[in-house]
C-alpha cells in the first residue's frame, strides 16, 4: 500500500508519538551490578534517536564511502583501532551494539562503555582497561566528512539504505524510512558546526565534546586525556583525572553520553542506568601481572615505594592504610597544564547551571589526581595525557624521556619496562625519538600542544638499583 502526501504526514506524526510513548513509559530496572555489566558490555545506553545511527543507513554509508569508513567491519576496526570479538554478531567491534526499537521497528547501531574501556595487552583482552588504540576523534571526523558531502542526502541515501537492509536482513519499513531521513538531516546539521580535532590513539578531548554540546567555542588549549582504566573508581571520590566532577558519581559516568548528544533530561530521568553502571565499575577486578616476578627484589622495591610514592598514591600492603584521593597542584606536580587551562569558567558555569548540574558539580581543581596504582603495570602510556610510554621512562628526569614514540594498532606492550613497547633513535642533539614499527601506528610528539611529558619528577633521584626494585614492586600491585 502506498501513502499519499497526507498519509505520509500522518505517519510522521504517528512515528513521533510512538517515540515519545516509548520514552515516557519505558520502566527502569532496579539498580544492580549485573544490570551495569549489561550496559557496559552488551546493551546500548540512552535513546537511539539521539545517540544512534539507523543500522541500514550505516551499512549504506560503509558501502558508499569505504575510503572514510572501510569497506567492511575488518577494515573499519583497523582504521579506527577497535577490537575484534568473534562472538559478536555481524562482525561488530567490541563496544558496538545493535538495538531494535519496538515503536519505530528500526534497528540502530550504538556504542557502549566497552568501546573505549576494553584494552589489549599482547593479545590478551582486558576488561576495564582504557583502550590504547581507539581513534575516537578520527571516527567522528569520518562520519562528519560524509555528512558534509553533497551526495549525502535523503534522496540518495534512503534507496541505498533500503537496499542494504534487504541484503543484510535488517528490518525496514515506512517508519524506518522516516527515522532514517530524520537521522540524515541531523547528521547534516551536526556536521555544519563540527570542529575537527584529533587527540590520537587512546585519548579523548572530553572537554571539547562538552563545549560543543554547550555551543561554546572549541579552540586551544585542548584538554586531551588518556582513556583511563575503570577499576580505579572504586577508590575514587571524584570523576576525572583532575577531580573535575564531584557529587553523584553514578551520574558523572553519564557525562560521556551527554557529550555524545544525550539530552540532560534523559540522563536525570534514568538514574538507575548510571547507578547500575557505577555499581558494576566498582566490581571490575584489577588484572594481575602475567609474567614472573622477583619477589625478593620487589620487597626491596616496596621500601622505595613507601619512601618515594606512598605519600600521594597510598599504600598497598595487606592491612595498610587505604588509598585516600589527593589532588596535587599543577605547580607542584609540574605536568602539562593545557587540560586545566581548557576548563574555562564558561564551561563550568554552563554545566553547573544545567539540569545535569543538580547532581554533579564541576570545578577547575588546579591540579591532577594522584590515582590509585592498582594494576599500574598495564596502564601505559602514563600521566594524564599519555605522554610517557613506560614507567621506566617516568622514573627518569623529564629531560631524559623520549620526546616522541609511536602508538596505535600493532603496538606491543613491554612487560619489563611496564608500558608501550617502542623503537627509538638518538637525534643529533641526544634526544630520544621514536621509530614507527607498523603502518597502523601514529606518532606521539611531546612537543605538540597538550602533549608535554614534563613533570612528575619525584622519583628522578633514585639510583638505577632503586628504580629497578621499584619497577619490580609495581608489578605486584
Amino acid at each position: 500500500m502506498k501513502l499519499n502526501g497526507l498519509g505520509l504526514r500522518i505517519a510522521a506524526v504517528l512515528a513521533l508519538c510512538l517515540m515519545l510513548v516509548a520514552t515516557c513509559f519505558a520502566g527502569e530496572a532496579p539498580v544492580s551490578a549485573e544490570a551495569g555489566d549489561q550496559f557496559f558490555h552488551s546493551r546500548s545506553l540512552g535513546s537511539p534517536y539521539t545517540t544512534g545511527i539507523p543500522y541500514a543507513l550505516w551499512l549504506a554509508m560503509m558501502e558508499r564511502y569505504p575510503e572514510e569508513l572501510g569497506a567492511n567491519w575488518g577494515e573499519f576496526r583497523d582504521k579506527f583501532g577497535l577490537l575484534e570479538d568473534p562472538a559478536r554478531p555481524a562482525g561488530l567491534p567490541v563496544g558496538f551494539v545493535l538495538y531494535d526499537t519496538k515503536a519505530t521497528a528500526t534497528r540502530f547501531l550504538m556504542t557502549n562503555c566497552a568501546v573505549c574501556h576494553t584494552g589489549e595487552i599482547n593479545g590478551q583482552v582486558i576488561n576495564g582497561l582504557g583502550s590504547r588504540s581507539i581513534r575516537i576523534h578520527a571516527f567522528n571526523s569520518a562520519v562528519m566528512h560524509i555528512a558534509r558531502r553533497d551526495d549525502f542526502t535523503p534522496s540518495q541515501m534512503l534507496p541505498l539504505s533500503a537496499a542494504a537492509a534487504r541484503r543484510n536482513h535488517v528490518p525496514w519499513g515506512w517508519r524506518s524510512r522516516y527515522v532514517t531521513k530524520k537521522a540524515i538531516k541531523q547528521l547534516k546539521t551536526l556536521s555544519a558546526t563540527y570542529v575537527e580535532i584529533d587527540a590520537g590513539p587512546g585519548r579523548s578531548g572530553v572537554l571539547e565534546f562538552t563545549k560543543a554540546i554547550h555551543k561554546q567555542k572549541v579552540e586551544p588549549p585542548y584538554g586531551f586525556i588518556r582513556i583511563h582504566s575503570v577499576w580505579t573508581y572504586r577508590k575514587r571520590e571524584s570523576f576525572g583525572m583532575d577531580g573535575l566532577m564531584t557529587g553523584d558519581l553514578g551520574a558523572a559516568l553519564a557525562a560521556v553520553e551527554f557529550n555524545k548528544g544525550m539530552p540532560a533530561n534523559y540522563i536525570v530521568d534514568h538514574p538507575n542506568q548510571w547507578a547500575s553502571l557505577y555499581e558494576y565499575v566498582k566490581t571490575v577486578p584489577a588484572p594481575k601481572y602475567p609474567g614472573p616476578i622477583d619477589f625478593d627484589l620487589a620487597q626491596q622495591g616496596e621500601q622505595v615505594f613507601e619512601t618515594a610514592c606512598a605519600r600521594c598514591h597510598g599504600t598497598y600492603a595487606p592491612g595498610a592504610q587505604p588509598y585516600k584521593e589527593k589532588i596535587i597542584p599543577v605547580a607542584r606536580v609540574g605536568t602539562d597544564s593545557d587540560r586545566l587551562r581548557s576548563i574555562t569558567p564558561e564551561l563550568t558555569t554552563a554545566t553547573n547551571n544545567s539540569v545535569f548540574g543538580k547532581y554533579v558539580q564541576v570545578a577547575n581543581t588546579g591540579g591532577y589526581v594522584a590515582p590509585p596504582l592498582d594494576a599500574i603495570w598495564c596502564r601505559g602510556p602514563y600521566l594524564h595525557n599519555g605522554s610517557v610510554p613506560t614507567l621506566a621512562d617516568l622514573l627518569l628526569p623529564a629531560a631524559q624521556r623520549p620526546i616522541s614514540f609511536f602508538i596505535g594498532g600493532d603496538t606491543a606492550y613491554d612487560l619489563q619496562r611496564l608500558g608501550v613497547a617502542y623503537r627509538e633513535d638518538l637525534a643529533p642533539d641526544g634526544s630520544r625519538r621514536g621509530v614507527r614499527a607498523s603502518a597502523k601506528q601514529y606518532e606521539f610528539n611531546t612537543r605538540d600542544p597538550a602533549n608535554g611529558n614534563n613533570g612528575h619528577e619525584f622519583s628522578n633521584k633514585l639510583s638505577a638499583e632503586e628504580s629497578a626494585a621499584l619497577l619490580e614492586y609495581l608489578k605486584t600491585l
